[in-house]
């Protein structure tokens, strides 16, 4: 049975839609779908014949997809209809704001904020308030204000426009904070609360925000790189989010610092310091007339932040070379004999130069040795020769066989010299404890080391002092005495236990100086992070084996009474378990080991399975998991070897960039004349200091006036945004004094600072200014040069389908303007020949023959001026003045038509090459 097509159309159904994702009622008016095509085709024309009384089309309907006709005319960036439907009394922008900052056409945005109905709060966090009542946007949520989706644009003169408005980004309060606002917002939509956030942190970290607001732009990008670090790994559900942002202030900083065109620029932006910095900096210049010289703040807080990009940069990287090699010239380029031959020679005279570096500290030699090369150089020699010191004394050349069984002995020359070495490697320690501060110290994992290794050598002079002083006294038994005889507890033991766990310490430390060389410094970085890899293995490896350590144990040690005495003692109890397990990774354990006398079969068999399924989980898995995680760890390095390993080069040069611990140990424990003067000026300041009338408060900022009481404290500084300059570089900020609140942390500062002090602060600012321009400039025009994407092709089709409906309807209008011309022309021309006519022959004329007298004047009757008929020629003559006089009418009636050209018909070709040449 054949069914025709016809009875198929007709028996079907409509579907069902029960989601109905698409407004089909907008769509019932013919007047409105035909306004909202108008505006998405360009069509001014038609859009304003529909917004013309008396029947105006409604300006807020809104097509199948629910948008009104503002937001398409601002998504199609046509400015003409945004400034039409402006002017409609009763239209509602909603969410064309947003539209006209994504797109970002600044002369939309300003129309768009100058109306009536948007105020300022609405630019800012009263933007959702404002958009309660009405359906969310599809596009964008309810906390996306226009500042906020400004800065994540990074449109700069949009942004720069909202904050002249005075609008700001709240910042979010922290992940730990418990106010009731917090408190309520998770409560009523946790997730809603953590995209606000997420949001907040994104406009906050865009480069166009930081360069507009901030006065540090580096120090904010290293500080809200920091934070968003630690949130990244306290909100792991957003982790890669925060981690992209922390990566996206990271390049800003570094693109600011590739901006920097000469040394000058570069010095001035690392050497900038932090405020806390700055005022101990004054205080100290107060204090003494000493220059200030090249401190390297924002290096090594960079260095802090963990900032490897900013750190490796060329810019930074040169800076620290040259400081590195200063008092060197031509260092680098000499070959590698020739470096190694000086090296050798400069290593053989350090005696001679500490000696004359503490008599001439301030000679041209002394300055020489104070230069960072120099003191890695002799402070590497130093450890070389304790090194040295340490192999001898673990031979035996510097101990006779006969002092194996002397208990307590008094130490060698060899020893006296490491005890040498050793309390000037402390007394360094405990000075560069004193300048970087306790956090600052053990924030490196060789310090840890050094620390480590200087204890077990302190405790082992102690061991050793103790174990002399106990046989001197003759109470602890006899001095020679075999070895095996000794007790257990003797302190002798203990202190040779800790000096070769000491001795293992101070050779792994070779691998820290490592660091200064291209090749190995991968390498080494390469290893501590396999350390770390091999950590979170062995938690897990311990779990595993503890597993079967236990069940092995308690299927073995009911026959731990029963066996005999030739049985092997593996799994019989917890700790053997332990051993039996890990030894059998390296094939010690034999397989006969497992078996015990007058065990049940069942039992063998289960021991061997669990034993087979150990060596399965351990070596198969285990084992290859860890040298998959070691090969990634070290291929990660690989990838960023160069960055890496400057970063980490970096952090070894800057502890030889201070001043202080010039000469190496054992040099340093001398006492030089330098140090006794020192000594004196520092005691003669404080004793100055103790009777001022102005003493300091540490820890907290106060005025203090003559005579007063109480001191009064410092006002708290809040930061507003005055001014923007016209390039869109940097705001500019002021301080207002709020005593609202007391401050928490203050330091005292003098009332006036010096003139020093604004130089440099004016010459940073401009600086800064500078390099956040040339940045702006670079990132707008990279944007230009990302190519033709899909809403710039949009964009082309509307400019040319707007233009289309303009020459159309300039068309239409020069048709109709020419046909009332000629037929105005035509009522002329026969008005002034039946005027003619009548006042010529007036008695010809009668009622009601005006008609027939004009035709007869237009067919017959055809005289001059002197009443005479017209010859032949004279009427051709006639005829073309009429002719010539009514084309000359046409044309100045058509010049004075204001913005109407004569274009040529549709349909030739000349048309379009004339709408070709129009685009």
């Amino acid at each position: 049975m054949v069914i025709s097509q016809t009875s198929v159309i007709t028996t079907c159904k409509p579907v069902a839609m029960p989601l109905d994702p698409l407004n089909r009622s907008q769509m019932s008016n013919t007047k409105e779908r035909t306004f909202l095509e108008a505006v998405e085709r360009g069509d001014k024309p038609t859009v304003i014949r529909c917004l013309q009384q008396p029947n105006p089309v409604n300006v807020n309907c809104t097509n199948m997809l629910g948008r009104s006709a503002i937001q398409i005319a601002v998504d199609n960036e046509n400015v003409e209809l945004v400034e039409i439907l402006l002017h409609q009394e009763g239209v509602k922008i909603g969410d064309a704001l947003l539209y006209a900052v994504t797109e970002g056409v600044y002369k939309i945005v300003e129309m768009l904020i100058d109306h009536p109905s948007i105020t300022l709060e609405m630019l800012g966090r009263d933007w959702s308030k404002a958009q309660k009542g009405y359906e969310e946007s599809s596009d964008y949520s309810s906390d996306i204000s226009p500042i906020i989706l400004a800065a994540h644009c990074n449109q700069f003169e949009i942004l720069q426009l909202i904050l002249q408005r005075g609008a700001n980004i709240e910042i979010p309060h922290m992940l730990s904070c418990s106010c009731q606002a917090c408190q309520e917002k998770v409560n009523e939509d946790s997730l809603r609360h953590s995209l606000f956030r997420i949001n907040s942190y994104k406009a906050l970290a865009s480069p166009a925000w930081i360069s507009l607001t901030s006065p540090d732009p580096i120090l904010t990008a290293f500080k809200l790189s920091w934070e968003l670090q630690k949130l990244a790994l306290k909100e792991n559900e957003f982790k890669d989010t925060y981690i992209q942002l922390n990566d996206q202030c990271k390049k800003y900083a570094c693109d600011l610092l590739d901006q920097c065109r000469s040394s000058e620029e570069v010095i001035a932006v690392l050497n900038r310091s932090s405020e806390s910095e700055e005022e101990e900096e004054e205080e100290e210049d107060l204090e003494s007339s000493v220059p200030a010289k090249l401190t390297l703040s924002r290096l090594k807080l960079a260095l802090k932040y963990e900032q490897k990009q900013f750190v490796s940069h060329p810019h930074c990287q040169q800076l620290l070379t040259s400081i590195w090699y200063e008092g060197l010239p031509g260092w680098r380029k000499r070959n590698g004999l020739t470096k190694f031959l000086l090296c050798m020679g400069l290593i053989l005279i350090v005696p001679f130069m500490a000696v004359y570096y503490l008599i001439f500290p301030r000679s041209k030699i002394g300055q020489l040795l104070r230069s960072p090369f120099m003191k890695f150089l002799y402070h590497s020699a130093s450890f070389g020769v304790f090194l040295i010191l340490l192999i001898l004394c673990s031979t035996n050349i510097s101990n006779p066989n006969d002092r194996g069984n002397i208990r307590g002995p008094p130490p060698s020359e060899l020893e006296w010299l490491i005890f040498l070495w050793v309390t000037g490697f402390v007394w360094a320690e405990c000075k560069q404890l004193w300048e970087e501060g306790l956090k600052a110290y053990t924030r490196q994992w060789w310090n840890w080391l050094d620390f480590m290794m200087l204890s077990l050598y302190l405790a082992t002079f102690c061991l050793r002092l103790v174990a002399y002083l106990q046989i001197e006294s003759g109470k602890y038994g006899e001095r020679v005495l075999p070895r095996k005889d000794w007790p257990i507890m003797d302190p002798s033991l203990f202190s040779e236990g800790l000096f070769a766990v000491a001795n293992v310490f101070s050779f792994s430390r070779i691998i820290y100086l490592a660091q200064a060389n291209q090749h190995l410094g991968p390498l080494q970085i390469s290893l501590g992070c396999m350390l770390i890899d091999i950590g979170k293995f062995l938690f897990i490896f311990f779990l595993v084996l503890t597993s079967f350590a236990c069940g092995m144990t308690q299927l073995y040690w009911y026959y731990f009474n029963s066996r005999v005495p030739e049985d092997p003692l593996a799994f019989v109890s917890l700790g053997e378990s332990y051993a039996t397990l890990y030894w059998s990774l390296f094939g010690i354990t034999a397989k006969h080991d497992l078996k015990i006398q007058n065990s049940q079969t069942f039992t063998e068999i289960l021991g061997r399975l669990m034993f087979m399924l150990y060596h399965c989980m351990a070596i198969i898995v285990l084992i290859n998991m860890l040298i998959a995680m070691m090969s990634n760890s070290f291929q990660t390095i690989e990838n960023h070897a160069d960055m890496e390993w400057k970063f980490s080069r970096s952090k070894l040069w800057m502890g030889y960039f201070d001043e202080g611990s010039t000469l190496p140990s054992p040099f340093n424990l001398i006492i030089s004349p330098k140090s006794i003067y020192y000594a004196i000026c520092y005691l003669k300041n404080k004793h100055n200091k103790s009777g001022k009338d102005k003493p300091h408060f540490k820890g907290t900022k106060r005025r203090i006036s003559i005579g007063s009481v109480k001191p009064v404290p410092a006002p708290t500084p809040r930061r507003e945004l005055t001014d923007v300059n016209s390039t869109g570089t940097m705001a500019q900020t002021r301080i207002i004094m709020n005593s609202d609140k007391p401050p928490k942390e203050m330091k005292y500062k003098p009332p006036l600072p010096t003139q020093s002090s604004f130089k440099d602060e004016h010459h940073y600012q401009d600086i800064m200014r500078r390099l956040v321009s040339r940045y702006i400039h670079q990132f707008k025009k990279d944007r230009q040069l990302d190519g033709v994407n899909a809403d710039d092709l949009l964009e082309i089709k509307q400019d040319i389908s707007s233009l289309r409906y303009e020459l159309r309807e300039d068309r239409k209008r020069e048709s109709y303007h020419s046909a009332n011309m000629l037929q105005s022309t035509k009522q002329e021309i026969l008005s002034l020949i039946q005027e003619f006519n009548m006042t010529n022959h007036p008695r010809q004329i009668k009622a009601g023959q005006s008609q027939s007298i004009q035709n007869i004047s237009l067919d017959r009757g055809r005289i001059n001026d002197k009443g005479q008929v017209l010859s032949p020629s004279e009427l051709e003559q006639l005829k073309e003045d009429v002719i010539v006089g009514i084309c000359s009418k046409l044309h100045e009636s058509l010049q004075t038509l204001q913005g109407v050209e004569r274009l040529p018909s549709i349909d030739s070709d000349l048309y379009t090459t004339h709408l070709y040449t129009q685009l």
